[in-house]
Parts: structure tokens; C-alpha cells; sequence
């Protein structure tokens, strides 16, 4: 009865120790480590597209700020003196009236017509002697009066007609600030309005030097006259 016990107990044990080595073979799933594994795998993943978002937001700031933009304030760039007249282009004093011609330099042709015409109509003498190219005082005196007159007609009529155009120019200018598309737009837009605001400032300063031109020319007369009288009277002594 042993040996019939043993024969029918030693094929159990290979086919256990078949399965036993079979089993050692087969991968094991480490649940936990799997778990971690794949957090970490999706957020490196957020990481990295979150730099990506971050990397085009700086890019996106660096265009907003850097760049030409004269597109944006080119149009600006002519507010101020860029048509109509303009103080700056006219001549010195000395060289407004050039042969009897009033010159009030390029662009202000419309001006200088006009500053003729107010001239003409008051019907001046070319000279208090008659002489033509009288070198006497009086006479020069004269002429320069002429010369103030002529300067500070232009000067206000020049500037009555540029106010009206820079006010409609400004007036248009202000409707498009604020429509520039990014920072840098907008920052050229303002720079260019303070350029335009000083050269506009700048030629109420050249209208007043006109009119302190005018009082000078005011003042040479008188003592023009004085210096006269003073000869005149001189002579009876």
C-alpha cells in the first residue's frame, strides 16, 4: 500500500512545482506606484502647458511695448504747423518786405496776400520825404513802422486761420486716442499729442514776439520823432 501512495503523490508535486515556476514569470502591478506614476505624469504635463501659455504671454507683452508703431502716430505728426501758416517759416522783420512785396516765406502765400491787401487799402506813402531810397531817419523809421504793421497784420490773420484748422485737426486727433492696439500704441499717441501741444505753444510764442516787435517798431518811431523835434529845434538856436 506505500508504494501505491507514492507513485500517486509525485506527479502532484511536479505539477505544483510547474505552476510555482509558472507563477514567478508573470509581471506584478504595483497599484500604488501606478497611481503616483501617472499624477506625476499629468501634472508635468499642466506644467509645461502652463509655461507655454506663460512664455506667449511674454511674448505678447514684449510686442505690446516694444516696436515702430508710426503707423499709429504718424497721423499725429501734422497737428500742430503741418498745413496753414506757420510763425516759424515766416522771415525775420527786416526781410518781410523785400521790393515793396510783403514775404512772409513758403506756405504762407494766402497770409501774405492777405497782410497786402490790409496794406494797400490804408494807401501809404512809400516815404514821409518823397524820396525813394531816402536814408533820412525819418524815413527809415517810417519804414520799418510799415514793416511792423505788415508783420503784425500777417500774424493775425495767420493765426486767426491756423486756430480754426488746429482746432478741427486736435478735435479729430482726440476722437482716435485710445484706439491703438496695445500700450506702446497708445504711449506713442500721447508723446506725439505733447510734441504737437508744445509746437502749437511755441507758435503762440511766436505770435507774441509779433506783437512785442510791433511795440518796438512803436517805440523807434517816437524816438525817431523826438531825435527829429530835437534837430528842429536846435536849428533856431
Amino acid at each position: 500500500m506505500q508504494r501505491l501512495v507514492f507513485y500517486f503523490t509525485l506527479p502532484w508535486v511536479l505539477i505544483a512545482v510547474a505552476v510555482g515556476s509558472a507563477a514567478a514569470q508573470v509581471p506584478v502591478i504595483d497599484r500604488a506606484n501606478h497611481t503616483i506614476a501617472k499624477q506625476t505624469a499629468e501634472t508635468t504635463e499642466r506644467i509645461l502647458d502652463t509655461n507655454k501659455n506663460i512664455l506667449a504671454a511674454v511674448e505678447d507683452t514684449l510686442k505690446a511695448v516694444s516696436g515702430d508703431r508710426a503707423d499709429v502716430a504718424g497721423p499725429l505728426q501734422d497737428l500742430a504747423i503741418g498745413q496753414g501758416f506757420s510763425v516759424s517759416a515766416m522771415p525775420p522783420l527786416d526781410g518781410v518786405l523785400t521790393g515793396g512785396t510783403l514775404d512772409l516765406g513758403a506756405g504762407n502765400g494766402e497770409v501774405a496776400r492777405a497782410a497786402t491787401r490790409f496794406i494797400n487799402s490804408l494807401q501809404l506813402v512809400r516815404s514821409l520825404s518823397g524820396q525813394t531810397g531816402s536814408d533820412l531817419p525819418g524815413d527809415r523809421s517810417y519804414e520799418e513802422l510799415i514793416r511792423s504793421v505788415a508783420s503784425v497784420s500777417a500774424l493775425t490773420h495767420g493765426a486767426q486761420a491756423a486756430t480754426v484748422l488746429r482746432r478741427s485737426a486736435f478735435e479729430s486727433a482726440g476722437r482716435t486716442v485710445g484706439e491703438a492696439a496695445d500700450i506702446k500704441g497708445s504711449i506713442d499717441q500721447n508723446t506725439q499729442l505733447q510734441v504737437q501741444s508744445g509746437l502749437t505753444l511755441n507758435e503762440m510764442i511766436g505770435v507774441m514776439n509779433g506783437a512785442v516787435t510791433s511795440l518796438q517798431a512803436q517805440n523807434q518811431r517816437r524816438l525817431t520823432d523826438i531825435s527829429n523835434s530835437r534837430k528842429a529845434l536846435s536849428y533856431g538856436d
